[in-house]
């Protein structure tokens, strides 16, 4: 996402002031105690919240959490505990309970702006576009020079695939903060997928100018790269990226694709195990804080193309089996995935199961009306016998 404004300027603090802050905050309860009811109710809400803050800004969810809910318990109307601990389980993954805490903000403060551009950023990342974009719409209604509400509606366009509007949107947030360097890094990737790589390319290099330790600029130039044959620069700026960002998968990812378009499969199969491994890391990670012990590894329908990648690759090897439970993966994640139905029914072909290849063949044609693959798969039929 964009900047949403949740973390609070503070945020920059050493983490040894941070430390002095809750310390500080601990013992300031403790005060209150002496006060009249009253002022110690008011007291009390006020300094759980600012050690709710520094818990946060240190990166302690779970803490700030239950110095906020402490907080709202105190003083039931108390707005900004409200919204900070929205942004605490947003932090967490907990998009739910992150957008019932922006909600109950609103409740108590119609008109704020953090809420609703927090709120539609929540919506966004649990796939709500609609919702989202009639939050990011309220946030610029009520403050229309907001950069990075436009830049967030932007995204959500861009998920929608309405590049028109995400690039309109993206422009008009430049023209109000021009030294964003990840509004620039979104609209790159926009006209990369409209197929503008030369303006792209500007784009990336003008968010890298702003911050050269950008890794996902690097990241996306590389797939511009990609784009236009240019493997070898591509998988320089994927590697750069890793450097900057060990952690970032979609550079793994892509620079697999890079490799296997090289015909380098076993490099390519390395990056693609790399990438797999960090995406079910983060989601175990996610569980883990939601103390959500569910074994099944939720993935996300883009991430089907990994899986089907990597397939390729160990089909490419004649490693056929790996490449059938590869293209199997991909179809669970995404059913309606027709290439990974073609592609694995080859796979079964060339291993020599005939009935499984003729069965996903089929299965292909009830899927799509697509008249070359159709024609291809009819043609691969007749050669297994099937009329």
């Amino acid at each position: 996402m964009c900047k949403d404004g949740s973390n609070p300027k503070s945020l920059r603090r050493s983490g040894k002031v941070v430390c002095d802050v809750i310390k500080l905050m601990g013992l300031a309860l403790g005060l209150f105690a002496g006060e009249t009811f009253g002022v110690q109710e008011t007291l009390d809400a006020a300094a759980f919240y600012q050690r709710g803050k520094a818990y946060y800004q240190k990166g302690d969810y779970e803490n700030a959490i239950a110095d906020f809910s402490l907080a709202v318990k105190v003083k039931p109307d108390y707005a900004n505990a409200y919204l900070s601990r929205g942004n605490a389980y947003g932090g967490q993954g907990d998009y739910n309970r992150a957008i019932a805490d922006y909600t109950e903000t609103l409740k108590l403060q119609p008109d704020d702006i953090t809420a609703y551009n927090n709120r539609g950023n929540a919506y966004l990342l649990k796939n709500d576009i609609s919702r989202a974009i009639a939050d990011f719409d309220q946030a610029i209604q009520r403050k229309p020079n907001l950069a990075e509400a436009y830049c967030n509606r932007g995204v959500a366009y861009t998920y929608r695939g309405d590049y028109a509007r995400a690039l309109a949107d993206f422009d008009q947030a430049l023209k109000i903060n021009s030294r964003d360097a990840e509004i620039y890094n979104r609209r790159g990737k926009v006209y990369t997928l409209v197929n503008r790589y030369d303006e792209a390319l500007a784009d990336f290099d003008r968010a890298l100018h702003l911050q050269p330790e950008l890794a996902e600029a690097y990241s996306n130039s590389g797939i511009v790269g990609i784009k236009k044959g240019d493997l070898a620069v591509a998988i320089a700026h994927f590697t750069h990226a890793l450097k900057l960002k060990p952690g970032l998968a979609e550079a793994y990812a892509q620079r697999g694709l890079a490799y296997a378009k090289q015909e380098n499969f076993k490099r390519a199969i390395l990056d693609y195990d790399r990438a797999i491994q960090l995406k079910r890391e983060k989601i175990l990670a996610v569980q883990k804080r939601n103390n959500d012990f569910t074994p099944t590894i939720k993935l996300k329908p883009e991430d089907a193309e990994l899986y089907y990648n990597r397939g390729r690759a160990y089909h490419a090897l004649g490693k056929f089996d790996l490449a059938v439970a590869d293209y199997t993966q991909a179809i669970n994640i995404k059913p309606g995935y027709v290439f990974a139905y073609y592609i694995r029914a080859t796979a079964y072909r060339d291993k020599g199961d005939r009935a499984k290849a003729i069965f996903d063949f089929t299965k292909v044609l009830e899927m799509t009306n697509e008249p070359i693959m159709r024609e291809r798969t009819r043609g691969h039929l007749q050669e297994l016998g099937v009329n």
